[in-house]
Formats: structure tokens, sequence, C-alpha cells
């Protein structure tokens, strides 16, 4: 059974009128957990740099909060929150041990958190 763009975007904002919130939090906890390893705990991809696994990182978390935000809070007030969690983030690093805090890994946060939210509303606008 084929489903039109209208009942899926009514499912999708059931679910995320259920689920959004959880998802939300989970987010930020992996975004969390991610930060504050201690450096001995840090896997890194090898593939990409640091600094591109922040973007990466912090796209993917855009996207996926402005989507389940999508109605509700508009795209500039998701990428400011989520970068301001960012900075919040970063600066905690100092504290933790084998980690060190670094502007520049927060702006390419940010930068990453921007992209992230401002595609991931391009693309429901198009959709829509």
């Amino acid at each position: 059974m084929r489903q039109n763009g209208w009942e899926l975007g009514r499912r999708w904002r059931a679910l995320t009128d259920r689920f959004g919130n959880l998802l939300t939090i989970a987010n930020a906890l992996v975004l969390m957990l991610a930060s504050w390893a201690p450096g001995s705990y840090v896997v890194r991809s090898g593939i990409f740099s640091g600094h591109v696994e922040h973007m990466v990182a912090y796209a993917l978390s855009g996207a996926l909060m402005y989507a389940v935000r999508v109605g509700r809070w508009a795209a500039w007030q998701v990428a400011v929150m989520l970068s301001a969690y960012a900075g919040v983030l970063e600066w905690g690093q100092i504290f933790v041990p084998g980690r060190h805090a670094g502007f520049d890994d927060f702006l390419f946060s940010a930068a990453g958190a921007t992209a992230g939210v401002f595609a991931s509303a391009a693309l429901l606008k198009r959709g829509a």
C-alpha cells in the first residue's frame, strides 16, 4: 500500500510528538558522552581529521534535532541552541583527563550543526 506525502507527514508528526523529546535527549547524551570521554577512551575514525568528525557529528545531530522539532522551533533557533551546546561541551573538556578544549573544534562543531539544521530545513521544506 502506497502512502501519499500528506499521510507520511502526519505519521512523522505523530512519531515526533511521541518520541521527539526522547530522541533529542538521547542525541544530546551521545554528544556529551563522546565529548567528555577521557582521552584514553576516545576512538577516532582514522579516515577524517578531528575537525571533519566534529562537523559530521554535529551536522547529523542538527538534521535530526530540526527534523523532530520542525514546526515548533525555527531553524535558526535549533542551530543556535545546538551551537551553544557544542560550546558547553567543548568548554567542559577542560576538566576531562587527556582532552583539551579548542576554539577551532567549537567552530567546526557549530558550523556542522548549522549546516545540518539548514540542510534538514531545506529538505523538509522541499518535501512539504
